[in-house]
């Protein structure tokens, strides 16, 4: 008897491995957390926001992002009146799932505390927002929604999560899952104190964390936008209220230049693409040296009396954020945003 069963077992680990090595495969469904037993190779999620752009540019920065197997346009946005302002494409879904990708469209609320307070705290607006959100969804074949609501009042905090636990009892028997975004915890009463983490990880299929601004915290510090040590604390306390498999780690494709007067010794900050660091790190000549605090390279350079100090996002700061997925068992990953970034970063999400 044991012989015979040990048959059929190896044929299926041939089978497995056989398809966790297939890369020309597209990955398999995404599927609510409840639905899944222990996670596999294949099953990791890598989304990619798209903002600022037209379908067109979508599509094109999407085509060399080669591990994205979900991707989120900037579609929806609250409104006061008809309540969601939709700018769905139907030639972007179909390139989506032709391309064997979800699409989960990103709906802000403009960071406007007044505007979502007027909404959310009204049940039949509540209601009609949830069913226009409904109809929009299923009648363009999408797969998920990603919930960006920022700035919200800390006086709306439950009414946020009711909102989230009736978008997705709307939404679920249609087949379509719920995200929602939240901010690395931090003493902000609006941007952090108006998420009840553990009631959204309840009522979503999946928290994102957005892993990124650390430098605006307060204070004026010149830092990095997100420090490793900073960014494997926000996880550990996130995941005191959301189970690892539900969790996601939204990770930057953006840095700054924070740029400091030296006679004045007033600083200011611009943010940066990866592209655009890359090519001022090739044209002056610089070298990047490791800060063994925030675990990523940093450069420095002054030029007409002005000091510009830049903490690095590339393959080493990332290869840093990955590793923290997989040693805290995440879901997966999410990039704010896609087309800022150069081709080799994607060598460390093939890894």
């Amino acid at each position: 008897m044991m012989r015979r069963s040990i048959i059929p077992l190896l044929i299926f680990a041939v089978i497995l491995l056989t398809s966790c090595n297939a890369s020309t495969q597209p990955p398999p469904p995404i599927q609510p957390p409840e639905q899944k037993q222990a996670s596999n190779c294949g099953n990791r999620i890598v989304l990619g926001w798209n903002a600022f752009g037209t379908t067109e540019k979508y599509i094109e920065q999407n085509n060399t992002a080669p591990s994205l197997n979900v991707v989120s346009p900037s579609w929806f946005r609250l409104e006061a009146e008809q309540f969601v302002q939709s700018t769905v494409d139907p030639k972007y879904i179909r390139w989506a799932h032709q391309s064997g990708h979800q699409v989960w469209p990103l709906f802000g609320n403009r960071f406007d505390p007044e505007l979502t307070h007027l909404v959310l705290s009204n049940t039949k607006k509540r209601e009609k927002l949830i069913h226009r959100l409904r109809d929009i969804l299923v009648h363009n074949d999408i797969d998920g929604i990603n919930v960006d609501f920022e700035n919200i009042d800390i006086k709306d905090k439950k009414i946020y999560v009711s909102f989230i636990r009736e978008l997705q009892e709307t939404l679920h028997p249609h087949g379509i899952l719920v995200s929602v975004d939240v901010s690395r915890e931090n003493p902000d009463p609006f941007w952090s104190g108006s998420f009840d983490r553990h009631e959204l990880g309840k009522a979503a299929d999946y928290i994102i964390m957005m892993g990124y601004d650390e430098d605006l915290g307060g204070g004026g510090k010149i830092s990095s936008v997100a420090s490793l040590p900073w960014v494997e604390k926000g996880i550990q306390l996130l995941l005191r209220d959301v189970p690892a498999r539900k969790v996601i780690l939204a990770v930057p494709f953006y840095t700054r230049d924070w740029v400091t007067d030296l006679k004045t010794k007033k600083t200011e900050q611009k943010d940066l693409t990866l592209i655009e660091v890359k090519k001022i790190i090739a044209d002056k000549g610089l070298k990047k040296k490791w800060d063994p605090q925030s675990k990523q390279n940093v450069i420095e350079y002054t030029e007409e009396n002005k000091k510009h100090q830049i903490w690095v996002e590339d393959e080493q700061s990332m290869q840093q954020r990955l590793g923290l997925v997989d040693q805290y068992k995440l879901r997966g990953t999410a990039i704010w945003f896609i087309g800022q970034e150069p081709p080799e970063i994607w060598d460390v999400f093939r890894k």
